[in-house]
């Protein structure tokens, strides 16, 4: 279990904020103070009318957040959970780590050597959680591992790159497709 205690205010319906109110202070700015709770209306009250220009043209502010987020003690963002089995295990493939949970799949950078069908083990397990309560490794789990089957290999959507200099006549317009590895996991190995 985590020691830093949370202070969460989920964001669902429209907040209304004026320029005179608490949320409107610039001097908030993102951050949350240690123990209060602020939403994320808040920060966006406090940034958008920081500057004196706008104080004087927004004196009411209508801010609407469609989806459900929180904003934990410390001030940053976090994404909405679906509850304590929200992942079993934090792996690390092919240089970037993934929130897993048994029987979803993940798509990564490819794995070389993979063929759709076949079977993968993960042995580079940073974290798993049983319950509520996390395991981490230093640096690495002793004896956990996440198994999967490859879905498909497949590329990316592609990405355009353009190279420009102005005045020189010289312009580069090319494309680019991430080969990419889908893969569904199928069991979570826990020590």
């Amino acid at each position: 279990m985590s020691t830093m205690a949370m202070a969460t205010v989920s964001v669902a319906a429209p907040v209304r904020a004026t320029a005179g109110s608490k949320a409107a202070k610039p001097a908030f700015m993102g951050r949350a103070a240690a123990g209060s709770k602020a939403s994320l209306s808040d920060a966006f009250c406090a940034m958008s009318l920081a500057t004196p220009a706008r104080k004087q043209a927004n004196r009411s502010l209508s801010i609407c957040a469609a989806a459900t987020t929180s904003v934990n003690q410390v001030g940053f963002v976090t994404p909405p959970s679906t509850g304590a089995a929200a992942w079993d295990a934090i792996v690390e493939v092919g240089g970037s780590q993934q929130f897993v949970t048994e029987g979803r799949y993940y798509e990564c950078h490819s794995l070389k050597g993979v063929e759709p069908g076949s079977k993968i083990a993960f042995e580079r397990v940073l974290a798993t959680k049983a319950g509520d309560a996390p395991t981490f490794g230093e640096p690495y789990v002793a004896g956990a591992r996440v198994e999967a089957t490859v879905l498909e290999n497949f590329k990316d959507k592609k990405l355009i790159v353009f190279k420009y200099r102005r005045k020189k006549h010289y312009k580069r317009k090319n494309g680019h497709r991430q080969p990419m590895t889908r893969f569904l996991v199928t069991k979570v190995v826990k020590p």
